[in-house]
């Protein structure tokens, strides 16, 4: 493919290979066949993107980070020339409302930007587990990355509401609440709020989208719901050498709707989360192990709004230490404050630099889906498959999701560069392991995929049916998922 083969919309900067696989952030003798990077201004020139590319062909890829790790976002393409489409030059905040604590934001938007608007309306992103800065906060909903706020995750589109989209055909579609009004200006001056994730009708394609990895249509601009800013908000770190400890205490937040942020980690998670840099992040390994640090840590936020705030916190902080009270768990934030203070520093403000690469500089993450009864079993599963591997730190995230009703499990194997290639069998092991005993992966990635839709064939033609109906040339991201 060459700049004379066809007519070049003039948003598609076409650059040579190592300059385009340095924004991919992948090495210069990687196998990629990059061509070229599309870097549309608007949601008019993403239409007339695709529906160039489908003229002539062309195999688009969206991204809508304007760096870091790329390996997901890569992961499973076909072995064949495509072209980047970079949504990160669509970084406008179109509007917040302090009124219904919901925001109109583009694919480009990252956390901290978003964050600098949000709080001159007293909101707050919702965000995933200490996001790296770049990070486009769409692109994390539209993933269905798990947040930190499991009582405000009521389903699984949440905190995503409506969508504006441009389909694999070149067809522009808005939906729920943004498919009232062509123009958003309008609706916006008139009071409308893009608050229904499903529409028009009793259709849900806001939920179609989810998970689709870029490979059924193209999102210009979305509607989401923030956090409000809490009046008083106190947070607490527990430890426990037995995570299904701690699993009891997530059951009683999740039951009678204490807490605004919770989470479960072990140590080595939380040496990272911590880390400044790789030798910091020894001494933290070294420290917890000197000082009797618990294998397992519980961080819980209690927050009370606007009403009676005094009082919604004295009820919430007695609830909650009288369940604390007896079980075997330590204090952590009584004993080693500072923890604490870092941790929610951290919450609050993503860093440049992802957590997971400030151990060794890289990381391999394989996660899943289960109840919160076999979060602890699936962690048992996994130490047992990697006990015998030498020179790597293993991480563990428990995130509870939807009420509490699910938990996000996450395992993270953190080393060098140079180990990357031995662990990818190790990875794969590790994914078949986890399915086997009750994990399900609703985030499959790369190879991931495979072991997923082989065991539920059944659906697979559904879904090859959707992939035609909104990209019916293949031009989006081939090779993802079952497509």
């Amino acid at each position: 493919m060459t700049n004379d083969a066809f007519p070049l919309p003039k948003f598609v900067q076409y650059e040579n290979a190592a300059t385009a696989k340095e924004f991919l952030g992948v090495s210069a003798d990687n196998s990629l066949k990059v061509q070229g990077i599309a870097r549309p201004k608007n949601e008019q020139e993403v239409i007339q993107l695709v529906q160039w590319a489908n003229q002539h062909e062309v195999t688009l890829v969206p991204l809508s980070s304007p760096s870091g790790n790329r390996r997901h976002g890569l992961a499973g393409l076909k072995d064949a020339p495509f072209v980047v489409l970079d949504m990160s030059k669509m970084s406008r905040v179109i509007h917040a409302d302090s009124d219904d604590a919901i925001a109109v934001i583009e694919p480009g938007v990252t956390f901290p930007e978003f964050d600098v608007q949000l709080k001159k309306h007293k909101l707050r992103s919702i965000k995933p587990f200490l996001p790296r800065a770049s990070k486009s906060v769409l692109a994390c909903y539209l993933e269905r990355e798990p947040t930190t706020l499991p009582n405000e995750h009521w389903d699984s589109t949440d905190p995503l509401a409506s969508l504006s989209l441009t389909m694999g055909n070149g067809e522009s579609f808005r939906s729920g609440g943004a498919a009232l009004y062509d123009d958003l200006d309008e609706a916006l001056k008139n009071g409308a709020r893009q608050m229904m994730a499903s529409g028009p009708i009793g259709t849900d394609y806001t939920r179609v989208m989810l998970g689709s990895q870029g490979t059924l249509g193209i999102t210009s601009w979305a509607s989401i719901y923030c956090e409000r800013i809490p009046d008083i908000e106190q947070g607490f770190l527990y430890g426990a050498e037995d995570a299904s400890t701690l699993v009891s205490i997530v059951r009683h937040l999740a039951l009678h709707q204490l807490g605004a942020q919770y989470f479960i980690l072990n140590r080595i998670q939380l040496a990272a989360a911590l880390a400044k840099n790789s030798i910091h992040f020894a001494e933290l390994v070294q420290t917890f192990s000197k000082d009797d640090m618990p294998t397992w840590c519980l961080y819980v936020n209690i927050a009370s709004r606007e009403v009676m705030p005094e009082e919604s916190m004295q009820w919430q902080l007695a609830d909650l230490l009288s369940m604390v009270d007896t079980l075997p768990v330590t204090c952590i934030s009584q004993q080693s404050p500072n923890y604490l203070s870092e941790l929610e520093t951290r919450l609050h403000s993503p860093s440049k630099e992802f957590y997971k690469d400030v151990p060794y500089g890289t990381h391999t993450d394989v996660f899943c889906i289960t109840q919160m009864s076999n979060a602890a079993d699936l962690v048992n599963v996994a130490h047992s498959l990697l006990a015998g591997i030498s020179n790597i730190q293993v991480g563990v995230y428990l995130q509870p999701m939807i009420q509490g009703t699910n938990c996000h499990v996450e395992i993270s194997l953190f080393h060098t560069n140079e180990q990357s290639e031995k662990l990818a069998d190790v990875e794969m092991k590790l994914v078949t392991a986890l399915a086997d005993n009750g994990g399900f992966f609703s985030r499959p990635y790369g190879k991931w995929s495979e072991d997923a839709f082989s065991r539920n064939e059944t659906i697979v033609p559904h879904l090859r049916r959707v992939k035609e109906i909104f990209d019916p040339a293949g031009i989006l991201s081939p090779g993802k998922l079952c497509y």
